[in-house]
């Protein structure tokens, strides 16, 4: 099995470069191989989506770089705070740029096929909301990256997790999390 883990956070002290270690340490205790992309990392950062004509999109060697990692995964882990009730700019536009059409999926007789069959994900994600939060945004956090991303790319969900409150756990709350992500990396 190969993992490719996605971070999102700009400072390496969040609590996402956390659960990304732990996760890789799980993955690693199985044998497998594991590769971290921190896309706040000078060397993983990409401009923004810019065109006038998507048609005609000129060529971009990083997005070719990002899907050569991809190709390279079984399995994608995506880790990221959520930040106004969604995940950070850095990852919304590592999908903008690297989930393009005629990659990740395309469309036949108007409906979408996703082109990424046999691929796993996994999402984990942090928030400080208050509990009654997470239970109302849970679902719709986990329709956006079920249905709209992966699904339609034809990747299968296995694991959506969230970490909340995080200003009020203290770090044996935060190691009871990342031994539970630790036990789902080696599933």
């Amino acid at each position: 099995m190969k993992s490719l883990i996605i971070t999102a956070h700009p400072s390496s002290l969040g609590f996402t470069h956390r659960i990304a270690s732990a996760y890789e340490d799980g993955k690693k205790e199985k044998g497998h191989e594991v590769e971290i992309l921190d896309l706040y990392k000078e060397e993983n950062r990409q401009d923004y989506l810019v065109f006038e004509d998507i048609k005609n999109l000129p060529p971009d060697p990083s997005v070719k770089r990002m899907q050569g990692k991809i190709d390279w995964a079984n399995e994608l882990v995506f880790i990221f705070p959520l930040w106004w009730y969604g995940e950070p700019a850095a990852m919304k536009n590592f999908w903008d740029k690297n989930f393009e059409a005629r990659y990740a999926y395309r469309y036949v007789d108007g409906k979408p096929v996703g082109l990424l069959k046999g691929k796993t994900a996994r999402v984990f994600f942090t928030s400080d909301g208050p509990w009654y939060y997470q239970w109302l945004l849970l679902n719709p956090v986990r329709n956006i990256w079920w249905l709209t991303r992966l699904r339609f790319c034809g990747i299968k969900l296995k694991t959506i997790r969230v970490l909340g409150r995080m200003y009020r756990l203290d770090e044996k709350g935060r190691e009871k999390f990342l031994k539970k992500v630790r036990a789902i990396a080696k599933r």
